[in-house]
């Protein structure tokens, strides 16, 4: 029709021919334009720190723009030229299991190193963590949200999401005060494998929503990683039937870097990846370690904390590649 004015203004017998169009969808076009929801679009862009690209932009990311559904925009915070680098998404199950935890972080940690681009949906569980360490170890991570940017979900990755803004950008293709509604979040996955290079499913249940994600990037033509899990474990049950189904078995990120040749940039492996001990008492434990192996009860008698504690930010800084565990419960610094 030439313009979004000659569609409003075109008879229902006009756009019923266009295919696709059908009856009911030319009356929504043809019904009143809600002038106060477009004026509450236009403010949050106006008055916050968002903005839009749309899908004829330069900014827009190559990569997305191929699928078959790429979505005409994108709303963001942060910095869009974070969209057209290298990048993986990393997806798994809401609420993962130690292993998968620890998983999650190790490959994370290593990917950055690889200058890879973390992207992920910014939910419970896996994708949380995703997000995090990116953000802990100075890489860059893209979160794909399931509602408007100013209905950030979960409430509680509220602070992280500011993070991520700082260290990357979040996006989404729904409007300002979209709920993050269910029906939403298999939408939102296209997006997440559609930006990637390919997907890493850590860890997933046989009924796991980052299935959906695995699927659509095959859609795509996008490569799926899935990491093996023990066999009698149903948090592990959808990444090994993945890797039944075809799906590629990584035991480490060499794997992955191997299959990605010829997609990538530079791969060169940063020598000292970034490790940044958080404030506090992990800080204190990591302080007290040296080259020299340290038994947990030591550990615990010079802090003065049980070592319940003591073992929970061991695992923080293992996960981190700060400290290693060796056999006895005894501990060594990994880095100097």
């Amino acid at each position: 029709f030439g313009s979004p004015q000659a569609v409003l203004d075109a008879p229902i017998q006009h756009l019923i021919r266009v295919q696709g169009v059908n009856k009911h969808t030319a009356a929504t076009i043809k019904e009143k334009i809600d002038e106060r929801y477009i004026d509450f679009q236009l403010n949050c862009l106006e008055n916050q720190e968002f903005n839009v690209i749309t899908y004829w932009d330069d900014a827009y990311p190559n990569r997305l723009k191929k699928i078959y559904d790429a979505p005409i925009l994108l709303f963001y915070k942060g910095d869009p030229d974070v969209l057209k680098t290298d990048s993986l998404a990393v997806v798994g199950m809401r609420n993962p299991s130690t292993y998968g935890k620890m998983i999650t972080e190790k490959f994370c940690r290593e990917l950055i190193g690889y200058h890879l681009t973390i992207v992920s949906g910014l939910a419970r569980g896996v994708d949380t963590f995703a997000h995090r360490i990116a953000v802990a170890n100075g890489g860059k991570t893209i979160a794909v949200l399931g509602s408007g940017l100013d209905q950030v979900y979960p409430p509680e990755n509220q602070n992280l999401a500011k993070s991520i803004a700082e260290n990357g950008i979040i996006i989404t293709e729904y409007l300002f005060g979209t709920i993050p509604d269910s029906g939403n979040f298999p939408r939102r996955n296209r997006i997440i494998s559609g930006l990637s290079l390919g997907v890493l499913i850590c860890e997933a249940g046989a009924k796991s929503g980052a299935l959906i994600t695995a699927y659509q990037a095959l859609d795509q033509n996008r490569d799926v990683f899935s990491i093996p899990g023990p066999v009698n474990s149903p948090k592990s049950a959808g990444t090994n039937q993945l890797i039944r189904q075809g799906a590629i078995l990584v035991k480490d990120t060499a794997d992955i870097i191997e299959e990605l040749e010829g997609q990538l940039g530079e791969v060169e492996l940063l020598e000292e990846p970034l490790i940044r001990i958080p404030e506090g008492f992990e800080q204190t434990v990591f302080n007290m370690l040296s080259d020299e192996p340290v038994h947990v009860d030591y550990l615990s008698r010079m802090s003065e904390h049980p070592i319940a504690e003591v073992l929970s930010a061991l695992l923080t800084l293992e996960l981190l590649g700060a400290v290693k565990q060796l056999s006895g419960k005894m501990f060594v610094r990994a880095t100097s």
